[in-house]
């Protein structure tokens, strides 16, 4: 048997295509397409003509609405193959406990509130008990936190605290940023600068060209994925809770 050939650009061609088709209008499709997905129509359009190779963001937000699932196990199971070997090579909380269950709309709580995603990114790393959330947020911060354990976000542990639960946040461009920027607002620290191995700031401008913008973001790439595999050795795991967020951009408006 002759081995398939088809690329991820392919795939993703194909079933946009397929989309498409369903509308008697293709404009009106592909508007309709960007909305649901957030996806912009330039990058659909240049994803239908494989000119641009897709994130596994941009997987989840076309294949939730392509598959009409906002959860990550169930979308997995109903989008091609290709889809789901990238999907899984490349989105890090897929390596962690299959018990995990992803979901879109966990993310749409984690973007909206800012006391939502704060206590799950502390629920993650340095879990929390109502003492604290009551000082922190007050009275809002109690209601958030019963919906969090009615969402199955939060578990409370032996000690009485609050941990991450089954249902997680997928993580879209969108939630990265909006997490990525409260939680470096709130915590990053200036001063600790100074202090060998406390922490690491960095900003630049410059204009450069296109082939030195796409080495700057494949070293970042690899950096990040350099990091990811540190953590696969259970010895690297300890009571430090700590973040990361890195944004490397053009400083240009989308039109």
């Amino acid at each position: 048997m002759q081995e398939s050939s088809t690329t991820i650009q392919d795939q993703v061609s194909q079933d946009i295509g397929r989309f498409l088709q369903r509308h008697k209008d293709p404009r009106k499709g592909l508007t309709q397409l960007s909305a649901k997905t957030r996806i912009h129509t330039k990058t659909l359009k240049r994803l239908i003509l494989k000119e641009h190779n897709p994130t596994y963001q941009t997987l989840y937000k076309l294949y939730s609405c392509l598959t009409g699932s906002a959860d990550l196990g169930q979308m997995l199971n109903s989008a091609p193959e290709l889809i789901q070997e990238k999907l899984k090579r490349t989105d890090p909380q897929l390596k962690s406990s299959p018990l995990h269950k992803y979901n879109v709309n966990v993310e749409h709580e984690l973007i909206k509130d800012p006391c939502f995603s704060e206590l799950y990114v502390l629920a993650d790393t340095k879990p929390f008990d109502t003492k604290f959330v009551r000082g922190r947020f007050g009275e809002y911060g109690m209601e958030i936190l019963q919906k969090m354990l009615q969402m199955n976000v939060l578990r409370v542990l032996e000690s009485g605290r609050y941990a991450l639960g089954s249902n997680r946040s997928t993580f879209s461009a969108e939630a990265i940023k909006a997490v990525g920027l409260r939680i470096t607002e709130k915590y990053s620290k200036p001063a600790r600068t100074d202090e060998n191995y406390a922490n690491y700031m960095n900003l630049f401008f410059e204009s450069i060209n296109e082939s030195t913008y796409r080495r700057w973001l494949d070293i970042d790439v690899q950096a990040f994925q350099d990091k990811m595999r540190l953590l696969e050795d259970p010895s690297s795991r300890g009571s430090l809770p700590v973040f990361m967020f890195n944004v490397i951009d053009t400083l240009q408006e989308l039109s």
